[in-house]
């Protein structure tokens, strides 16, 4: 993981409110949802968890890592926060390993994970996988996470326009994720917030089905209204062919005390 020090006489967590909205569909192809959503406000944490399809109980990986993030609660410390988080993360990477021992040598369980947690002015992103955690400000839209898929490493070395990227026959391959390793590394950043942003969580159900102009174009229509927002991409998701289970959080991020 990366790093952030933190100013711990900054007792108060946030200086943000936000308001959410999370909804997860099996959609039109698969035979069960294996995601998993979790939407803890009141301790400043949202979660999107994609458990990996066509292997053996991908919907008990998901559920591993929220049942374990739902406990979590925020410390004073920052410092703090963040490691629980990460060690809540971990300690469902080995639950998760001790279950595909359990089913024997070919078993293979796993889930991508994207975490978000505010902290006063601040969210936090842990993430291994492809599902991704989006920024829209100043009606643009950005991602801020890298996929852990071979897709995306042929991009960024060249081999594969990134247009092209969710076409390719290799676009489910995940390069990382919680369950399939026993070591699990966790990517780490962080981003300010500003008054009026809005941040999609979602697993790779949303982006397969949608192209990020067409993700843009429907967050502008429901810029005041998460659950409105939610809805609304779940839909056109599900319009748009419903190709595998989805997942979506939506976020909107407003300044308390702006003339303070």
């Amino acid at each position: 993981m990366s790093s952030y020090t933190a100013n711990n006489d900054q007792q108060s967590p946030v200086n943000y409110e936000i308001s959410s909205h999370g909804v997860t569909d099996t959609g039109h192809v698969r035979s069960k949802n294996e995601d998993s959503i979790l939407v803890l406000e009141e301790e400043n944490v949202w979660v999107v968890a994609d458990g990996m399809g066509g292997h053996h109980a991908g919907d008990f990986a998901s559920q591993t890592i929220i049942n374990n993030l739902s406990l979590f609660k925020q410390h004073a410390s920052l410092d703090d926060s963040i490691l629980l988080l990460e060690e809540n993360i971990l300690n469902s990477n080995a639950i998760i390993r001790k279950k595909t021992l359990k089913l024997g040598r070919n078993a293979t369980i796993g889930s991508t994970i994207v975490c978000a947690y505010v902290w006063r002015n601040l969210l936090f992103a842990l993430w291994a996988g492809d599902s991704r955690l989006y920024r829209y400000r100043n009606s643009r839209l950005e991602r801020l996470t890298e996929d852990h898929s071979y897709v995306e490493e042929l991009v960024r070395m060249g081999k594969l326009n990134a247009r092209d990227a969710e076409e390719h026959p290799a676009a489910n391959v995940v390069l990382r994720a919680v369950g399939i390793d026993d070591e699990l590394r966790i990517d780490f950043d962080y981003y300010e917030l500003q008054d009026e942003d809005i941040y999609i969580v979602c697993s790779d159900g949303l982006y397969k089905d949608l192209e990020e102009a067409k993700i843009a174009s429907i967050i502008a229509s429901h810029t005041e209204d998460m659950k409105g927002l939610a809805q609304a991409l779940l839909d056109a998701s599900l319009a748009a062919g419903g190709t595998d289970n989805t997942s979506i959080i939506t976020m909107k991020s407003r300044q308390k005390g702006k003339n303070v």
